[in-house]
């Protein structure tokens, strides 16, 4: 572990400038945030990539940033600033003000980085700033490079989820390193989005179900930040390919590993695990988020994943896990026209929480992560959480595929974010269930 006093003499010599499109997009273009955006208003996507110093030779800021001129053409959305109409609805003016850059350098090496397994000091990898409170001046998206005294670097981001969801920001960026590598070029202006009118918001259904994966939460007027009742804190554990089968295996035996997928048999074991944590209040609905298999591609950014809701009838911390995963499969409840009509109800004026508005999992296992490539080299590894969940909770799956198994299965990194007070509950219980090592002590 690295102390609070370590930790400031890590990251030093910050540097902030900006980047925009190479080309001007045009005086009247907006982007309209539909309601699945703006329930979507108040987190924020922090990531972190590491490369090593093969994947960083001859990279210089220049090329980084100029890069980043070219690939911004397609991706102007990120550039804009977010203004309200006389009602009250945010939407974005296309003005071409740009991303923010960060430039820094890390006293340590890239893999004594990634030894530590501390989830929390990749914060200080990530610039970090919400929108607001004066909405014309806030980026949605911050850039930081950061130079290890090996030579390796690591490229941290900051994305507003309002302007699209994890899938989406991973496809942005492996885009942004087929421009760095060169294999894309300038190319003609496309509009990626069709700009609509404002005032064309649609009509909510009569009678339409509340969606049980949605809840408003007071106004936060211009400074676009979730409000907690408690304090939060967020810790990362790896599994093993070998954990992985272990413990698909031992919910499911030899011959059921292919029965349920290993996302759901994990949630199972993480449900339980959090419900006996929470000392009798057991959530008994939770949140599944993952990837729209028919999510369109080529350049257009949205938060478009399948946002579902599951609830058990019985105890958790009682329930068999074969029966808890089961369930996860086949009583998920597709809610993402509830979230659509219940925002557009009211025209966009109103504040949400998706994440932690129940207990949320999150299925990142299949996001291409690794598709950004420098020097044709892919990450170390790739971190990912969410700033801004609510006091329920969540739990994001990614994929960790520097540890593989000869079964096929790779390893995972899971992000815990949960209320302080039940985090030293939660850590005792993932030891008991084999999820957690000694060695994994991460906060």
């Amino acid at each position: 572990m690295v102390s609070c006093k370590e930790d400031q003499n890590l990251v030093y010599d910050i540097k902030l400038s900006s980047a925009g499109p190479g080309r001007i997009t045009g005086s009247d273009v907006i982007h309209e945030p539909n309601g699945m955006d703006l329930a979507m208003k108040l987190p924020y996507l922090k990531g972190v990539y590491f490369f090593n110093s093969q994947a960083c030779q001859g990279l210089t800021i220049m090329q980084i940033k100029g890069s980043m001129f070219y690939w911004l053409n397609d991706y102007y959305t990120v550039c804009g600033r977010f203004k309200r109409t006389e009602a009250g609805r945010p939407y974005m003016k296309c003005n071409d003000c740009g991303v923010r850059i960060v430039e820094a350098r890390c006293s340590k090496t890239v893999d004594e980085w990634l030894e530590t397994r501390d989830c929390s000091l990749d914060n200080l990898l990530i610039y970090h700033s919400p929108i607001g409170p004066e909405l014309f001046f806030s980026p949605s998206l911050y850039m930081q490079v950061t130079k290890f005294k090996c030579g390796g670097m690591s490229m941290g981001i900051s994305w507003a989820h309002i302007i699209g969801d994890v899938y989406s920001a991973s496809e942005c960026l492996n885009s942004w390193g087929q421009f760095l590598a060169g294999l894309k070029s300038y190319g003609p202006f496309k509009l990626t989005k069709s700009p609509t009118g404002l005032e064309d918001s649609k009509s909510p259904s009569v009678g339409t179900q509340e969606p049980v994966s949605l809840k408003q939460v007071d106004p936060v007027g211009d400074l676009w930040v979730t409000a907690n009742n408690c304090k939060m804190e967020t810790f990362s554990f790896h599994l093993s390919a070998s954990q992985v089968s272990q413990l698909h295996s031992r919910i499911w035996g030899p011959s059921g590993i292919a029965k349920i997928p290993f996302f759901e048999s994990l949630c199972a074991i993480m449900w339980q695990c959090i419900a006996k944590a929470k000392d009798g209040l057991e959530p008994k609905v939770v949140t599944l988020c993952k990837k729209d298999p028919n999510n369109p591609k080529g350049g257009i950014l949205s938060n478009s994943q399948i946002i579902s809701s599951v609830k058990a009838d019985s105890s958790v911390v009682d329930a068999d896990l074969k029966e808890l995963a089961t369930l996860l499969v086949d009583q998920a409840t597709e809610e993402n026209s509830q979230i659509e009509e219940v925002v557009e109800k009211d025209n966009g004026v109103f504040d949400y929480v998706v994440y932690g508005a129940n207990l949320t999992f999150v299925d990142l296992e299949e996001t291409n992560f690794y598709g950004l490539e420098w020097n044709g080299h892919k990450p170390e590894a790739v971190h990912y959480s969410i700033q801004g969940v609510g006091d329920e909770g969540a739990v994001m799956v990614l994929p960790w595929p520097k540890d593989s198994g000869t079964d096929g299965n790779i390893g995972r990194i899971v992000v815990v974010t949960l209320p302080e007070n039940e985090v030293v509950k939660l850590r005792f219980e993932l030891r008991k269930n084999g999820l957690m090592l000694e060695d994994d002590i991460d906060s």
